[in-house]
């Protein structure tokens, strides 16, 4: 089937009901955008207006498809990989009937208003330029989109991190320590089971109450390794890693949120995150807060978004105090700064 409606909207602050009068889609003849899109535009607004000064507060783009009885809004802050992308299907027909199939994997889907949703995310370093979305009714095509990819480019730092003792590679780890990163091992892979069901809330909060990027997400970076030999630095070649998280300015004891509803699968101390806790939002999202001084939030604690969940550190792998925060969609890293403006509209 071929898309018949597509088209695309980025409302900015000033020109937000202009917009709303002006977004009309074409198919033969004119006809309005639903009420849907115009509320949860308006929920997008209420969630970054609570964003500390500073922080991107631009609302996310929306387009539009259409397939004989199927319709299908995509969300997201510009389509690019690493990036979050929310999928509502709408329909005159059943919703339980349908299926979200893409790129040739099924996505579980949540029950909202008037719709059902799901979450996606292309990889960072994807080269993919469209992402094929079909919508099945049991075993039968009901409508197949396409969805484009930007290939957003990410930066590369220009100089070595030192890392203190992870960095300094003169002696071997003792049996001890190595015990406790395998356990921690562990203990993260469960964490990283998402629950069949979505916790989340039209609710959207910021991690921290001041804003300041101090490593952005997906950054090439190098680490510096050295051995001290008879009293001397000699220096061995770098570790080169790509950021999985978005590094945000944190005093010691500075509080940190959680970004969306959801169950504290993971409240502990580990050996390269520190303290660290993991959030649960459900079919397949998850957030992580690490090099915390301090935990707040417990093992399987029922959190809201903007509830405090623990105080930032410097514990762990660092090179001073901060909040590394990251996310994961099915397993793909993403910005997670580019999921709290995603405008939910869970089912009541």
């Amino acid at each position: 089937m071929k898309t018949i409606m597509k088209t695309f909207l980025r409302p900015k602050k000033s020109l937000y009901f202009l917009y709303l009068l002006c977004f009309v889609f074409c198919a033969g003849k004119s006809t309005r955008a639903s009420s849907g899109v115009d509320s949860q535009l308006m929920q997008a607004q209420a969630n970054v207006a609570t964003f500390p000064e500073g922080a991107d507060k631009t609302l996310p783009q929306v387009k539009k498809f259409q397939s004989a009885d199927i319709t299908l809004y995509a969300w997201s802050q510009d389509f690019a990989r690493g990036h979050a992308l929310l999928l509502e299907l709408e329909t005159d027909n059943r919703l339980n009937d349908l299926q979200l199939v893409v790129n040739d994997k099924k996505l579980p889907l949540s029950l909202g208003q008037g719709c059902r949703y799901a979450f996606y995310a292309n990889a960072p370093n994807s080269t993919r330029r469209e992402n094929i979305v079909r919508v099945l009714r049991g075993a039968n095509l009901a409508a197949d989109f396409k969805l484009p990819v930007v290939l957003k480019a990410y930066p590369v730092a220009r100089s070595k991190l030192n890392v203190q003792n992870f960095s300094n590679k003169s002696k071997p780890m003792t049996k001890e320590t190595i015990k406790f990163i395998e356990e921690g091992v562990k203990k993260k892979q469960k964490a990283f089971v998402s629950a069949n069901e979505s916790y989340l809330g039209q609710e959207m909060r910021y991690p921290r109450d001041a804003h300041k990027i101090t490593s952005p997400f997906f950054i090439k970076r190098i680490y510096e390794r050295f051995k001290v030999v008879k009293g001397k630095k000699k220096s061995l070649p770098g570790k080169t890693s790509y950021h999985g998280g978005t590094d945000l300015k944190a005093p010691v004891g500075a509080p940190i949120f959680a970004i969306a509803d959801g169950v504290v699968n993971l409240a502990e101390l580990l050996y390269y995150e520190g303290n660290i806790v993991m959030i649960d939002h459900g079919n397949g999202v998850i957030s992580g807060y690490m090099h915390q001084s301090e935990l707040i939030a417990k093992q399987g604690e029922r959190v809201k978004a903007g509830q405090q969940i623990g105080k930032a550190g410097a514990t762990g792998m660092v090179t001073g105090p901060h909040l590394h925060i990251f996310m994961l969609i099915h397993g793909v890293k993403i910005d997670p700064l580019s999921f709290i403006i995603l405008p939910v509209r869970p089912a009541r």
